[in-house]
């Protein structure tokens, strides 16, 4: 393993903003895969799992030095200002990084970064960048694409993970490191789990797991690992969104990955005076439980749930 300094910028008002990548394989080999997180400080998942990832690969390769393949990149943290101040976005400016892409050199600050940090990013075959959501939501992890005909949809199937979310593009995705990648040719995927602030362990391993995988079906490194699960595509149309229809302290009944039968009982509304039960929200459809609002406090029409429908998947 290599740690090595990618890019620093000085700060008018604390230390300089370091961004280590650390690299594995040969520095003849290829540049293969590279893994990015932390481009807003509260992706704290993200970072744990690219950390773990590194303490993975690095025992593996010391036990074994043929163990790496071709040149294995990951970045677990870059906007570490916000990260330290438990901020979202860049905290001098209240910018986000991931509209910046793919930089301009001259520019703002968080333009300065995105340039310099896709300069690193733009030559290698595969990209990974793992996000968090940017609501409330408890959700099973899955891949993210963006349908502009750069996406690599079986490639996505190879993290084993149990969906694969097609978006359609939106102005905004322009300037987001997913999309710019694949404009430079490097096959890219996001990989969306984890919530505010929090590390959610079983997500975290299976997310760990999935990225391992990806890396033995690339033939990155020597190692084998179970199959994962069959990927199901989905898209927004696949969706039930099940919305809350009175405020008050929220208590769901299950979890994501949950199967459930239309009417079920997923969640109950309490009055948060008196205790009484508001609302029993109740399922509308047959399908799994991707996404649940993990804040105690709901307010009127918040997306409780989400369902991926059985009749679609």
């Amino acid at each position: 393993m290599k740690k090595e300094l990618l890019f620093s910028f000085a700060s008018p008002s604390r230390d300089d903003l370091n961004v280590y990548g650390y690299k594995f394989g040969s520095e003849k080999s290829d540049k293969k895969i590279a893994i990015i997180s932390g481009l807003n400080g509260e992706e704290i998942s993200g970072v744990f799992a690219c950390s773990q990832l590194v303490r993975f690969l690095n025992e593996k390769s010391v036990h074994n030095p043929d163990f790496v393949n071709c040149e294995i990149l990951i970045v677990p943290s870059v906007n570490h200002f916000a990260l330290n101040m438990g901020k979202r976005f860049w905290p001098l400016d209240n910018t986000d990084i991931n509209v910046m892409f793919p930089g301009y050199d001259k520019g703002e600050t968080t333009q300065r970064i995105a340039h310099k940090l896709f300069e690193v990013l733009k030559d290698y075959e595969y990209g990974i960048i793992l996000e968090d959501r940017k609501d409330k939501g408890n959700c099973l992890p899955y891949i993210k694409l963006i349908k502009t005909g750069y996406e690599d949809i079986d490639g996505a199937k190879e993290f084993g993970l149990p969906f694969i979310h097609t978006k359609d593009f939106e102005p905004i995705d322009s300037g987001s490191l997913l999309y710019n990648l694949g404009v430079w040719n490097t096959k890219a995927y996001s990989i969306v789990f984890g919530s505010k602030n929090n590390i959610f362990k079983d997500d975290a391993t299976m997310v760990i797991d999935s990225l391992i995988r990806f890396l033995s079906s690339k033939n990155a490194i020597n190692f084998s690992i179970f199959g994962g699960n069959k990927s199901s595509l989905i898209n927004r149309d696949n969706i039930e969104v099940i919305k809350a229809k009175t405020a008050g302290i929220f208590k769901p009944n299950i979890k994501p990955s949950t199967r459930v039968k239309k009417g079920d009982v997923l969640g109950i509304i309490y009055d948060s005076m008196t205790g009484e039960t508001k609302e029993k929200i109740v399922s509308c459809v047959d399908g799994v439980v991707t996404c649940l609002y993990s804040y105690p406090l709901i307010f009127e029409h918040t997306v409780a749930f989400r369902i991926a429908r059985f009749d679609t998947i």
